[in-house]
């Protein structure tokens, strides 16, 4: 069982227990934040403020063993200023997310944000982004670093022909289609199979290795 897209506003001590406690639910949680500033938040109506979010993290961390944090953020939205992008930066690079996604914000007619004053300028939003995520890059290489020469258990997704057969796969922490994958060289496997396997290889979203186990 995989927990995905739950809202920061909707947990509570009975919900962290229970994820916590029961094996066949993954130490996986995707929490879309969108923001961490305050007055960004607000504007954005979201229900949570800073404090609450950091606490909710820590909290996470410390009773979920071996927890993979998936979120997203929002650059670029209305009234965000450069200080409020910072913020937002030092908070990604303080608390070092797993798995994380970021998009530009998007002015859509209908919506109330499309008549907000102080819009961002485009270039301003894609400097922003790419800054973000080449943040983000460095800190998953880092933290996909630590499995090297590590064994990690790899669910089977996907047997490519050829020689030598290349087989695809993911961890409990890589949600299929959203993060990354697990490429095993050689050896003889399964779609649908559990394997160990040595890791060799760690690049910002990918682990390569070879089957240590069957």
């Amino acid at each position: 069982i995989r927990l995905l897209y739950t809202h920061p506003a909707h947990y509570n001590e009975e919900l962290i227990e229970v994820i916590a406690s029961y094996p066949k639910i993954c130490s996986y949680l995707d929490l879309p934040l969108q923001h961490i500033n305050d007055k960004i938040l607000k504007r954005m109506n979201r229900p949570v403020e800073k404090n609450y979010v950091i606490s909710l993290i820590n909290k996470l961390r410390d009773r979920i063993s071996n927890l993979t944090l998936r979120t997203t953020f929002m650059v670029g939205f209305p009234g965000e200023s450069d200080q409020d992008f910072e913020e937002l930066l030092n908070f990604v690079k303080n608390f070092r997310f797993e798995r994380l996604g970021a998009f530009i914000f998007s002015r859509e007619e209908g919506t109330p944000a499309y008549d907000f004053p102080q819009q961002i300028p485009m270039r301003i939003k894609k400097e922003r982004l790419k800054k973000f995520m080449l943040t983000q890059q460095s800190i998953s290489k880092e933290i996909n670093s630590f499995h090297m020469g590590k064994e990690i258990e790899v669910l089977i997704d996907e047997i490519k022909s050829g020689k030598p057969k290349i087989a695809i796969g993911r961890t409990k922490g890589d949600t299929p289609e959203i993060d990354g994958k697990v490429v095993i060289r050689g050896g003889k496997t399964k779609v649908g199979k559990f394997i160990k396997v040595k890791v060799t290889k760690a690049s910002e979203y990918d682990l390569v290795g070879e089957i240590s186990k069957l």
